[in-house]
């Protein structure tokens, strides 16, 4: 994202139109998407590596699954185990470990990283979830979708 961003340019050389840029989230503000000249899906992931891994599994896999023509799948859903207040008025997909309690039950525990360059910060989470933008205070047992990678 910014002045050294050569993707959007190079797709628009190439015929590509631009659908949309920039998304009001985060990680993955600055993806790309647009369609090419023969009606063909284009992505443009963000760079750094949590955003890219993010957007992937959010937007990138599910349109190929569709493209395949494969049934859709409904995302899972689980209760937060721990409150998460996020401040930005951005969609905010938080990793997750999926933890049990001593019933059995699921709860979807925040990681949260040291930013989208730290790739490192997902290991041993199980996926993200996605909360809706902020601001907010996230409860315990507030529900919401999960994405496991």
């Amino acid at each position: 994202m910014g002045k050294y961003d050569l993707v959007p340019k190079v797709l628009m050389q190439l015929g590509v139109e631009e659908v949309f840029h920039n998304i009001a989230q985060r990680p993955g503000k600055p993806m790309w998407f647009g369609i090419g000249p023969q009606g063909q899906a284009v992505f443009g992931l963000p760079g750094n590596p949590v955003s890219t891994l993010v957007c992937l599994i959010r937007y990138v896999i599910p349109a190929i699954a569709e493209a395949m023509g494969t049934k859709r799948r409904q995302p899972e859903r689980l209760a937060l185990g721990a409150p998460v207040t996020f401040q930005p008025p951005l969609a905010y997909f938080l990793p997750v470990t999926i933890e049990h309690d001593e019933w059995g039950r699921s709860w979807a525990m925040p990681r949260a990283p040291n930013g989208s360059g730290d790739f490192l910060s997902l290991a041993g989470t199980d996926g993200f979830v996605e909360l809706p933008p902020g601001p907010n205070t996230y409860a315990k047992g507030f529900v919401t979708n999960v994405y496991r990678w």
